[in-house]
C-alpha cells in the first residue's frame, strides 16, 4: 500500500513517517519530487502539515492561506483511495456547550484563524473526497511534539508561562493516534471523529501532578467540551482521560 504522509519534518506527521515509513513530503521537499508523486498517485494520503501560527498579520496572510487551505486543495488533486485529514477541535465555538462531530457549525462563532482555516480545509475534503476521515484533535504529545506548555512544565527546572492556571487542556499521544489511523485503514473507517480523551486537565492540575511550583500568566485558554464518545465507542484508548496520557507520556519519555 502506497501511503503518503504530509509535514514529515516534525510533530505528527514526522512520527507517523518514521513509523510507517511510506512517501512524504515536508516545507523543503523540492516540487519534482512532489509531483512524482502526484503524477504516480497513491492509496491513502494522511494529511498532517499546516500552518498554526496563533498570529496571522496581513502581511503574512496569502502565506499561511497557501501552507493550509491552498495546500489541502492541492492535495485532494492527487488521485488516491482514501484521504485522511487531521484537522483540530479548535473549529468549534468557546461556549461551554457539549460539541459533537454532526453539529452544523457558524463561521462567525469561532474565535481563531485557525479554526476558520481548518474547517475550510474539511469542506474541502468533504467536497472532493469520496473516502476521507476527518480526525478533530486535541493537544498532542509524542517524542517529535513542539515543546508546549505541558513539556515545558515538565522539563524545566523553573518554568515559567504565559498561560493561566486554570486554562483547561486536553491531551491524546502520537501513538494512539497512529493506531487509530492503522485501524480506520484496515477497517475503511470514514466520516469525522474527535479525537480527544474521555476528561479535560487544567494546568493547575498538571502542575499538582508534577508536585511543581509554576510561575503561571494571564491568558486563559479552555479547549471546551469535547464530544469523544464516537471514537472512545470503535476505538477503546480514547477512553483514557488527560491525566492517563500525560502519565503515559512521561513513561515514554523516561
Amino acid at each position: 500500500m502506497k501511503i503518503l504522509t504530509t509535514g514529515i519534518n516534525s510533530g505528527l506527521g514526522r512520527y507517523i513517517y518514521d513509523d510507517v515509513r511510506c512517501l512524504g513530503f515536508g516545507r523543503n521537499t523540492a516540487i519534482e519530487e512532489i509531483e512524482k508523486i502526484k503524477s504516480a498517485g497513491v492509496d491513502v494520503i494522511i494529511h498532517c502539515a499546516f500552518n498554526s501560527n496563533p498570529k496571522v498579520e496581513l502581511s503574512s496572510l496569502y502565506q499561511y492561506l497557501q501552507d493550509n487551505v491552498i495546500l489541502t486543495n492541492k492535495l485532494v488533486s492527487f488521485p488516491h483511495e482514501k484521504f485522511i485529514f487531521i484537522s483540530s477541535v479548535d473549529v468549534y465555538p468557546k461556549d461551554g456547550n457539549l460539541h459533537s462531530e454532526d453539529e452544523n457549525i457558524y463561521l462567525n462563532a469561532v474565535n481563531s484563524v485557525y479554526g476558520i482555516t481548518k474547517l475550510m480545509s474539511e469542506s474541502i475534503v468533504r467536497k472532493y473526497c469520496k473516502n476521507y476521515l476527518i480526525l478533530r484533535v486535541s493537544a498532542m504529545l509524542g517524542i517529535y511534539s513542539r515543546r508546549n506548555s505541558l513539556i515545558r512544565m515538565i522539563e524545566d527546572t523553573e518554568c515559567e508561562l504565559t498561560l493561566s492556571h486554570n486554562s483547561i487542556f486536553n491531551y491524546i499521544l502520537h501513538s494512539d493516534i497512529l493506531s487509530f489511523i492503522k485501524f480506520s485503514i484496515d477497517h475503511d473507517i470514514q466520516g469525522t471523529f474527535n479525537m480527544v480523551s474521555s476528561t479535560n486537565i487544567s494546568l493547575l492540575e498538571v502542575a499538582d501532578m508534577l508536585k511543581k511550583i509554576i510561575r503561571f500568566g494571564e491568558y486563559f485558554y479552555d479547549v471546551g467540551n469535547i464530544d469523544n464518545s464516537r471514537i472512545s465507542s470503535v476505538f477503546p484508548a480514547f477512553k483514557k482521560s488527560s491525566r492517563e496520557v500525560i502519565f503515559e507520556f512521561m513513561r515514554c519519555k523516561k
